[in-house]
């Protein structure tokens, strides 16, 4: 297999388990695939501690607590690169994870 195919695999298993199970990857597995045409070492390397912080914190899973109220969190960063901004947000309901996710903005915001 190429290396550019076994780094698609290897996102594409990402965004699986960040879609799945996994919130807390979902921004890491979303811009990991923007390059996954042209990889470069870094991306690589970026990939690669995303497999450790996994690997790390297998025991992690979604629950459910007592709470019943509705939690709601929204993020905004900029991109180095074209200066556009990624944003994401989570929604809690009863101290576990319902609802996620985390894209890049189509327009630069001044």
């Amino acid at each position: 297999m190429a290396t550019i195919e076994k780094y698609q695999s290897l996102v594409g298993s990402l965004l699986y388990v960040a879609v799945c199970t996994r919130p807390d990857l979902a921004i890491t597995a979303s811009i990991l695939g923007r390059k996954v045409c042209k990889p470069t070492e870094r991306d690589w390397t970026e990939a690669k501690r995303a497999l450790r912080y996994l690997k790390g914190t297998a025991g992690l899973k979604l629950r459910m607590g007592r709470k019943n109220h509705l939690e709601g969190y929204a993020d905004w960063a900029g991109d180095r690169a074209d200066r556009k901004s990624n944003s994401g947000f989570l929604f809690k309901l009863g101290g576990g994870t319902i609802s996620w996710t985390a894209r890049k903005q189509e327009c630069v915001t001044s």
